[in-house]
Order: C-alpha cells, then sequence, then structure tokens
C-alpha cells in the first residue's frame, strides 16, 4: 500500500513537472509569487536573528557586562568596593564636546571615554580602521562623523572643552547607533569636564547584586551619630534589556497578523493562478481520469504542482535570503542602525519559512485539487462548465468564522484582554470573509440583468466561476485589510503621541548663563547669522516663599491640558511690549499694554485664565490673583513663559526679579548653515569663558517633536503592497476571464459589435474584483484596529478619512485603469473547428 502510494506521488510529481515546463509563464509568475515573501522572510528572521533579538539588543548596550552602574565619581569608586569578590570592572563615560571644523568653524559632538578593546566593551564598538586611542593625543571617530568632517586616518583635529590637539588613528563605530557622528577617546582623556560616568562590571559565574545593602555608608548627623545615607546610582541590566511579557506578547500578536495576512494573500494570489492550471489541464486530468486514475489520484496531480513549485520557491528563497544577508552586510547595517558582529544562520527559523512557503504551495492547490478531483469525467471531455454546490457551505463557513472573529474581538477590546485573542479575532475575520466572499460574487451576479451589456457579460462570467472571483476578491480583502488596520492604528497613536512645542517655530531660547558668556557683542553677532526679527533678554519673576524654580500651579484638572505642553508653560515673565512681541510673534495690542499699565496680566497660555483672574504669588491667606487678558488662545510652548506682568506688578505682589533666557525670535526657520553660524559663535563664547563650561550649549530651533514615524513608513509600505496585490489579484482574475471569452467576444465581432466592447468588458471586470474586494478589506481591517485601540488605553480613536480613502479608492482605480489600458482592442480571431 505504501508503495502503491509514493508510486501515485512520483507519477503526479512527473506530470506537474512536465505541465510546469510546458505553461512557463503562469509557472515563473506563481514561483515569483511564492519566492518573493519567503525570500523577504529568509532576510528577515536572518537578520533579525544577528540584530534584532534581546541578545544582541544587550550586546549593543551592555558589551559582555552583566550590569552597568552610574553615578558621580566618588559614588562610583565606593559602589566598585560593595561588588562581589571577583568582577571586573572597565569606567567608561559619555558626553558633548566641541570640535574644530574646516573655516574657523565650531560644532559639537557626542563622545565616549572607554577602551574600546577592553572584554567588557566587546559588542559595543567595531573597529573600521586603524586601532583605539590609547593616550590624551589620540582619537578615533565613527565613519558618520568621518564623512562630515572630512578626515581620515593620521589627519589632525582640535576637539575637547577646552580645544586640545588630537590624531585620528581609528575608525570606530558605537555599536548602539551606526549613525551617531561621535568621537571614543580612552577612558582618562574625557574631553569635557560634564560627562556622565558609569562603570561596566562583569559579575563572577553565578553571582548577582542590587545594590548596596541599607546602611552601606554612613554620614555624621548633627549629634555626631552615624545616619545611614544611600548612594545615588543608575543600574542597567541585562534582564532590562529583554521585552517585557506585555511587549513579547504584543510583538508575538503583530508576528502573527503580519504572516497571517501574508501567508493569505500569497495563498489566494497562487490560488487564483492554480485554478487558470487546473481548468486549462482539464482535458489531461479527464484522460487520467479516463485511463483509470482515481479522483484521489487525479486531485494529487494538482497538489502535486503546488507541492513541486512550492519547494523550488522555498529552497531559492532560503539560500538567496542567507545570501543576501551574509553579502550584502554593510546595506543591511545601514538599515539597521546595528553592526553585524558575528552572522549567524538561524537554521529552524529558515526551516520554518521554507516549511511555511510549501505549505502555502499546498494550501493555494486544495481547492483546485478538490475540485478537479470531484468533476466528471464527460464534463471534462465535454467542455461542460462546473457548477459549484458549496456556495450555501461556504457562506455558512464564513458567517461562523466572522461571528467567531468578532466574539474575540469584543471579548478582549479592553484594557484588561489578551492581545493574542485580538490577532487571533482578526485572523477569524480575515478567513471569513475570504469564506464568503464566493457567496458574496454570487449575489452580485443575480443583479446582472439590470447592468450595461458589458458590466452584465463581466459580472455573469464572474458569478459562474465565483470561486475563482472569490480568490482574487479575497486577496485583495487582505491586502487592503492590512493597509486599513495599520493606518487607523497609526492614527490613533499619532493622536496621543506626545507632540511637545518647546517655543514657536524657527525660535531660539538661550539659558542665562550663555547669554552672559556672550555679552553684547556676541549676541550681535548671533543675532546676525540668524534670520532675527527680536533678540529679548526674558527676566522673570520667581516667589521668594516657594522652592527655587517653583512656578504658578495648573489651575485646570483636565487631562488633556494636564498632559500637554499648557501644563509646563507657567512661567512668570516681568516686562513689557518687547516680550510679548518675542513670545507671541506680532506687535501688542493697546489692550495688552493697557492691562498691564493697570496692574494685569497678559497671558500666553490660557489655561492659566480662571474667571477673569491668574494666580502670581502664593500668600498667607491664599494664593494672590490679579485680573488676566489672553494674548494666546490655544496654543502651548512649554519653554516659553505663560505671562507677563510689569515691573510694578511685580513688585507690589512679592515677586523677586531675575535674569532668564534669551528669546531670539525669528522670521522663519533657520537654514542648516545659518545654525552653523550661530553656533559657532556661541561656542567660541564658551571656549574663551572662564571657566570653560562643563557641557557645550548648543543653538537649537524650536521646532514640533512628534513620535516616531515607523507606522507611517510602514503604512506607505503596506499601501504599496495593497496595490500591488490589488493589481496581480485583478490581473489574473481579468487574464482568464478575457481567455475564457474568447469564443464568445468573437461571436459578438462577428455581428456587429464594436471593437472596445472588449476593453469595457475587461475594465468591468477588473471593477468586480477591485470594487468587491476594497469594501470586504476595509470592513476587515477594521477589527483588528478597533479591538487594539480600545486594548490600549494610552490611545484614542481617530479616522484618518484621507488615507483610508486612498487605501479604498486608489488601488481598486489603479486596477481598473491598468487592465482596461492593457486590453487590445482590435477583433479576436478564432481559429475554425474542423468537423471529426
Amino acid at each position: 500500500m505504501t508503495g502503491e502510494y509514493l508510486g501515485s506521488w512520483r507519477t503526479a510529481l512527473r506530470i506537474a513537472r512536465r505541465s510546469v515546463r510546458r505553461n512557463r509563464g503562469r509557472s515563473a509568475l506563481i514561483l515569483l509569487m511564492l519566492f518573493l515573501p519567503a525570500y523577504a522572510a529568509t532576510v528577515l528572521v536572518v537578520a533579525w536573528a544577528n540584530l534584532g533579538t534581546p541578545d544582541r539588543d544587550a550586546d549593543f548596550k551592555l558589551g559582555r557586562a552583566d550590569l552597568v552602574l552610574s553615578a558621580a565619581p566618588s559614588d562610583l569608586a565606593e559602589l566598585s568596593t560593595m561588588l562581589p569578590t571577583g568582577s571586573r570592572t572597565a569606567p567608561h563615560a559619555t558626553g558633548r564636546t566641541v570640535v574644530a571644523l574646516p573655516g574657523e568653524r565650531l560644532n559639537s559632538y557626542e563622545y565616549e571615554a572607554t577602551d574600546p578593546t577592553d572584554p567588557l566593551n566587546r559588542g559595543r564598538y567595531v573597529v573600521r580602521a586603524g586601532v583605539p586611542p590609547r593616550g590624551a593625543t589620540e582619537v578615533a571617530v565613527t565613519r558618520a562623523l568621518a564623512d562630515q568632517i572630512d578626515v581620515t586616518l593620521g589627519d589632525r583635529i582640535e576637539a575637547g572643552m577646552p580645544l586640545r590637539q588630537l590624531t585620528v588613528v581609528g575608525i570606530i563605530d558605537i555599536s548602539r547607533s551606526l549613525r551617531l557622528p561621535a568621537l571614543v577617546v580612552p577612558a582618562d582623556a574625557p574631553l569635557s569636564a560634564g560627562a556622565s560616568r558609569s562603570l561596566l562590571v562583569d559579575l563572577p559565574a553565578g553571582a548577582g547584586w542590587s545594590g548596596p545593602p541599607p546602611g552601606a555608608r554612613y554620614e555624621t548627623g548633627p549629634n555626631g551619630e552615624a545616619v545611614p545615607s544611600g548612594i545615588s546610582f543608575g543600574m542597567l541590566t541585562r534582564a532590562d534589556t529583554v521585552p517585557s511579557l506585555e511587549q513579547r506578547a504584543m510583538q508575538a500578536a503583530a508576528v502573527t497578523l503580519v504572516v497571517s495576512f501574508a501567508a493569505a494573500q500569497v495563498t489566494l494570489l497562487v490560488g487564483a493562478a492554480f485554478l487558470v492550471g487546473a481548468r486549462r489541464q482539464r482535458r489531461e486530468l479527464a484522460l487520467v481520469a479516463a485511463a483509470g486514475g482515481t479522483p484521489r489520484q487525479v486531485g494529487r496531480i494538482v497538489l502535486a504542482a503546488g507541492l513541486l513549485l512550492g519547494a523550488v520557491a522555498a529552497g531559492a528563497a532560503a539560500v538567496l535570503g542567507v545570501a543576501t544577508v551574509a553579502l550584502a552586510g554593510p546595506a543591511v547595517e545601514r538599515i539597521s542602525d546595528h553592526p553585524l558582529l558575528d552572522i549567524s544562520v538561524p537554521v529552524w527559523s529558515v526551516v520554518g519559512v521554507v516549511t511555511v512557503t510549501v505549505l502555502v504551495g499546498l494550501a493555494a492547490t486544495y481547492l483546485p485539487a478538490r475540485a478537479a478531483a470531484r468533476e466528471l469525467v464527460r464534463a471534462r471531455l465535454g467542455g461542460q462548465r462546473d457548477r459549484s454546490r458549496a456556495d450555501l457551505a461556504w457562506l455558512v463557513a464564513g458567517l461562523l468564522l466572522l461571528g467567531a472573529g468578532v466574539a474575540a474581538l469584543l471579548w478582549s477590546a479592553h484594557p484588561d484582554g489578551r492581545v493574542e485573542l485580538i490577532a487571533l479575532g482578526g485572523i477569524l475575520v480575515l478567513l471569513g470573509v475570504a469564506a464568503a466572499a464566493p457567496a458574496l460574487v454570487w449575489v452580485v451576479g443575480r443583479l446582472a440583468s439590470r447592468l450595461p451589456l458589458s458590466v452584465r457579460l463581466a459580472v455573469r462570467h464572474s458569478a459562474r466561476h465565483r470561486l475563482r472571483t472569490g480568490a482574487a476578491v479575497a486577496a485583495v480583502s487582505a491586502a487592503v485589510a492590512g493597509s486599513v488596520g495599520l493606518g487607523l492604528v497609526g492614527a490613533a497613536r499619532g493622536d496621543t503621541a506626545a507632540v511637545w512645542r518647546e517655543a514657536r517655530d524657527g525660535q531660539v531660547l538661550l539659558p542665562a548663563d550663555a547669554a552672559a558668556m556672550l555679552g553684547p557683542d556676541g549676541i550681535r553677532r548671533l543675532t546676525a547669522a540668524l534670520p532675527t526679527r527680536s533678540a529679548v533678554m526674558l527676566r522673570m519673576g520667581t516667589d521668594p516663599k516657594l522652592p527655587p524654580g517653583s512656578t504658578v500651579t495648573m489651575p485646570s484638572s483636565d487631562p488633556a491640558v494636564l498632559s500637554s505642553a499648557a501644563s509646563f508653560q507657567l512661567g512668570i515673565a516681568v516686562g513689557g511690549a518687547e516680550t510679548i512681541r518675542a513670545v507671541t510673534g506680532r506687535e501688542a495690542t493697546g489692550a495688552e499694554l493697557a492691562a498691564l499699565r493697570d496692574g494685569a496680566a497678559v497671558l500666553f497660555n490660557d489655561t492659566l485664565l480662571v474667571n477673569g483672574r491668574t494666580t502670581v504669588a502664593s500668600g498667607k491667606a491664599g494664593p494672590v490673583t490679579v485680573p488676566a487678558v489672553v494674548a494666546v488662545h490655544g496654543e502651548y510652548f512649554k519653554d516659553l513663559p505663560g505671562m507677563v506682568i510689569s515691573e510694578a506688578t511685580a513688585r507690589s505682589v512679592g515677586l523677586t526679579v531675575t535674569p532668564g533666557q534669551l528669546l531670539v525670535d525669528t522670521t522663519r526657520m533657520p537654514r542648516a548653515e545659518e545654525i552653523a553660524a550661530a553656533t559657532t559663535v556661541l561656542l567660541r563664547a564658551q571656549l574663551a569663558a572662564d571657566p570653560v563650561p562643563a557641557a557645550p550649549i548648543l543653538v537649537e530651533p524650536a521646532r514640533v517633536r512628534s513620535g516616531p514615524t515607523e507606522s507611517q513608513t510602514m503604512f506607505w509600505l503596506l499601501a504599496a503592497v495593497s496595490a500591488t496585490v490589488t493589481v496581480a489579484a485583478t490581473g489574473v482574475a481579468v487574464g482568464l476571464t478575457i481567455a475564457e471569452l474568447r469564443d464568445d467576444l468573437a461571436t459578438m465581432s462577428a455581428v456587429g459589435a464594436g471593437p472596445r466592447l472588449r476593453r469595457r468588458i475587461t475594465a468591468a471586470q477588473a471593477a468586480v474584483v477591485a470594487g468587491l474586494g476594497t469594501p470586504l478589506g476595509l470592513l476587515a481591517g477594521l477589527g483588528p484596529s478597533a479591538g487594539y485601540v480600545a486594548y490600549n488605553a494610552s490611545v484614542h480613536w481617530r479616522i484618518p478619512w484621507l488615507p483610508l480613502l486612498l487605501i479604498v479608492v486608489g488601488p481598486a482605480t489603479l486596477a481598473t485603469g491598468l487592465a482596461a489600458a492593457c486590453t487590445r482592442t482590435r477583433a479576436v480571431a478564432v481559429p475554425r473547428r474542423r468537423a471529426a
């Protein structure tokens, strides 16, 4: 029995191989559809194993150390004495410094002071050329910095605070970010006094350490007693770099959704193509059946084609994917922003990709093989069309899957739910849509009699072959669902992501000590380098009864206000028209100037207004309030003052006036060369100061700071994939339709139909597939995205109407237009068949 079974498969594979060679075009298309996602998945899993795992992330941040301690130098020295016996340590420091550039320019860059060759630093640095620095006169630079300042090995540069001559002896990249322009110097030769000190610690095998025990350090109390005092330090361990259980659950859910949607798209697309092949193999399969082949053996011939093509695509993808990561290392490093330290192949992950690809090939041929096995020999040899009797079963299955998916989403769509069930619900909804698609095509076919001729022909043909059309519709649905889901989730994130405005776009704020170092002449040169409208030295009112740095209290209890920049914009400026002009970017109005003269406050933060008054100081009998007028509505800048009062008002309420920031108001956003010129002026003043500051102060124009853009990038990537899949699925369905309608089109041409009818039928067929698939994809994408937003309490629902319109309308319109444009309008000539 086993020999007969294996022999049947050998025969099926032989027939499938000959069919593949005979139909090279269709086979190449199927191979490409299977190969591309498998190749991309192989590249991703190999790159992830070498760049994205928690162990790799820990190596980039900690090297071979078990933990990193951060503290003041004296505390670090004391902490080192409390470590377990046998511990190894390596000093490390990070900071910013000044580098002299050609053309007498200055700029500030990050630097790290350590020994890159220390075993504890293995994985944190990659020596690209030269050697690590050894002495106080040597330095290494990252490739990003070397490209920016155009230096090579052996060149001399000036860097430090104060500047000193250094020789570039090495090109060393920092693993945590290859895009970081930075310098590396020995641990005992830092380039600025304000560097953050840390200690890399390697604990003995089996030992652990969680910090000094209580009372490990004592100070002398007021009566001479020993008082325990804690040591202020920070600690990063390898366990801190491992994602939490919730994060891992989110990652697993995301991977499950992506793999499921991608597998569904490929299965449906390849399945539609195999339906074409099975239909063109009808006579060949019928001859096998007529010669005594059982239905199972006939079905195995179709399954063998999927197995063969899937295995070839999977093998090629695995080999080329691993080779791509190995040979295109620099490109992979640039994309990931991390170095490839020791390339290893995750064998089981690659085997998993190969297995999934083969299974996708088999799954894509399941329905064609089942239909071929059940079809009557007479129907195949006589050219009769099959009529599916499983519409009701598919519809029932689809509704059950949809119900189960919606139930899973509703069950978990709350902060205490499970993200795995949300992912499962999204998958079930997608499968339900795919199962119900043929029934929907049949329902649309029932309306064909009311449609124009070309559309009627296309719709009726789609309904007759609803299984194949449903597969194409489901493929489009899966692609659109992925784009819709990510677009909605990204919009929800963007709605609640912190969007901080430090000041008005283009404005420059410098601390009071920086303005003092510049002096009047330096301020003139700095403002001359920028597109300056005005420059005002702010003066701030402080309440001597409150701790230093305290400001007025935010009166609002609205969570939206308390979580915005309004809750930071609380400072009290003391000034007049020039302060209003600098903060608002316009001239002060007569009402605002009158309010200042009358002892009222002019508010730049409208949330500070309560019943026409605002709080300016504390008092024995309660807060001191003054009348207020609002100068700015609905705009909040956390580094600008929240109000301005006159000097007389400040004295009357008991405020002390102290120097504040230098506010440079600009006419536009400064260009890069203008920022560089102003930065040179400011850094030169700092280097000339006595003493030199511990860390450089930079010219940084204010701009909107929003959340990360990864979701936006992924959204546009998925939108492109959605358009590609829509066009591909539509093309497969349209190509088969035109081939099957060849005789009908020739007949219509013979009785006087116009040559453009063929193009209109093609466009109508494309519109049916894309027009049904995009709304279903919209509905399928709404489910998991709504579940995620309800699960994540930190985001709020928001509908991005324009991106959704682009997703729904764009691919469908593109597919219909391409189908019409690529169709020939000349008459179809069909060779006349001779009688037997």
